[in-house]
């Protein structure tokens, strides 16, 4: 979606509505899918006579829990206002002065990643495991079974304590 920014002057620009993201986007990242995303913007003149965005989404990740790899929904919700112009850290890189547009799913789809949590659980009341292939707790009550080839050296460390 681009917008012609020398429509700006004229009146605001605004849209309010839901939008799909392409699965392109996400489908080499952790994310099953991206539903309900809800996009809110408008372009407007302040004061200065400089083109503003206030941009406001929200939306719903589908992604897989960390510890049973069941697909759980992960709501995310952002909002911001930016200067259109090349120095902009948000909008700076889509904005194309020769052509005079803006790109708006490209600035979405930035910050939509930015919310992506790295690592999502939604219950830590699973039961830890205590041993598994290779591995195991070892706890205080391990502590009292020395390896037999190593008992010389213990009974040389509690001499020493005493």
């Amino acid at each position: 979606m681009e917008i012609n920014l020398k429509e700006v002057p004229i009146r605001p620009i605004s849209y309010e509505g839901n939008v799909e993201i392409p699965k392109e986007y996400y489908e080499k990242m952790d994310i099953v899918d991206i539903q309900n995303v809800h996009l809110n913007f408008e372009i407007f003149k302040n004061a200065d006579q400089e083109d503003v965005l206030h941009l406001k989404s929200s939306g719903t990740f589908i992604l897989q829990d960390a510890r049973d790899l069941k697909e759980v929904p992960y709501p995310f919700q952002f909002e911001f206002t930016e200067k259109l112009n090349e120095e902009s850290e948000i909008c700076g890189g889509f904005l194309e002065n020769l052509q005079n547009t803006l790109d708006i799913m490209a600035i979405l789809w930035e910050n939509i990643v930015l919310e992506n949590p790295i690592s999502y659980t939604v219950s830590d009341s699973l039961e830890k495991p205590k041993e598994n292939a290779g591995w195991r707790i070892v706890g205080q009550e391990d502590e009292k079974e020395i390896d037999p080839r190593l008992a010389p050296l213990v009974e040389l460390l509690n001499k020493k304590k005493e």
